[in-house]
């Protein structure tokens, strides 16, 4: 069975990537002509370079962030960034959770769920059919424990 489940997108996260992307190329772009600085080919091309690689990959977190049940194993692809978690190991699962602070947040939401896996490890995602995601993982590990924030 090999379920893909696409990520929930926050308008304000993704407002957050474009702000940061503008910031970028507000700073990369417009500080050395507030500055006077002579800006030369290569710095143009540096800038450029800059700018492009920061603003694709924040276009691949936004498109390329989603999870997939494949047989026994939960592939969460955060962009350039995979995580393999077999789901035999995960524990518990903890609904309503925030995305702020703690460990690594594969999602693109201010609302995820949190999965613990062997014993101390955890990741936080955001399955945009969040009862069905549970539903699926509880059907492969019946030993899944759900528990509220």
């Amino acid at each position: 069975m090999n379920s893909k489940f696409s990520c929930k997108k926050s308008r304000s996260f993704g407002g957050f990537l474009i702000t940061v992307s503008l910031f970028i190329t507000l700073v990369a772009f417009g500080l050395p002509v507030i500055l006077k600085d002579t800006f030369d080919l290569a710095a143009f091309i540096v800038s450029s370079l800059f700018v492009l690689i920061t603003t694709g990959l924040f276009l691949w977190l936004w498109f390329g962030t989603y999870y997939i049940i494949d047989n026994e194993i939960l592939i969460a692809k955060f962009g350039p960034l995979t995580w393999k978690v077999p789901i035999n190991e995960i524990s518990f699962i903890r609904l309503n959770q925030e995305t702020i602070g703690g460990t690594w947040k594969l999602t693109l939401s201010w609302k995820c769920i949190e999965l613990k896996y062997k014993k101390s490890r955890s990741i936080f995602i955001s399955p945009n059919n969040q009862s069905v995601f549970i539903d699926r993982l509880v059907k492969i590990n019946p030993q899944i424990e759900i528990k509220q924030k």
